[in-house]
């Protein structure tokens, strides 16, 4: 790695934490990548402190039994943009409701098991590493077309995204 930028580095970090934490649901690779004081903020989940509140909200969207194939990858041919401490990526998730009812959304509900509704949506995230580690995560998602594809909100007629 001798002779990479601090921004190339940045980069390969955020590109192996994000292919691990995120595509692979390794919860431990938070301890080697990110601060011990990590923040994490997303819209629809709220902000989280620390790296065990961190293995916590991919335990949540790994272990979801809702929706038991929930995946996120980057985005490509989308590069991954650094600049200094910095890293920008788009990335894409989603998942099908299979399994049992599911009340925790910010609106709405899934009352009844196993609906076969499918959510896909994508997100950009900003990485801010300090010495190498995350030691912030803050993105934006579309929520609000994951909630539209469930069902939970109605689109405004005439309204083509």
């Amino acid at each position: 790695m001798e002779g990479l930028s601090v921004s190339e580095l940045n980069r390969q970090v955020v590109t192996r934490y994000f292919q691990e934490f995120w595509t692979n649901g390794n919860a431990n690779i938070v301890d080697e990548l990110c601060d011990d004081n990590v923040t994490i903020f997303y819209p629809m989940h709220g902000r989280m402190v620390g790296k065990t509140a961190a293995k916590e909200v991919i335990a949540r969207f790994k272990t979801e039994p809702a929706f038991p194939d929930v995946s996120f990858r980057l985005l490509s041919p989308f590069p991954l943009i650094a600049e200094s401490d910095y890293v920008v990526a788009r990335w894409f998730g989603g998942g099908k409701h299979t399994g049992p009812a599911f009340y925790e959304l910010p609106v709405g509900s899934l009352p009844v098991p196993n609906t076969g509704k499918e959510m896909r949506f994508s997100g950009t995230t900003i990485y801010r590493l300090q010495n190498g580690k995350i030691i912030e995560e803050t993105g934006e998602e579309s929520g609000l077309v994951a909630l539209q594809q469930l069902g939970l909100i109605k689109m405004n007629d005439g309204f083509a995204p």
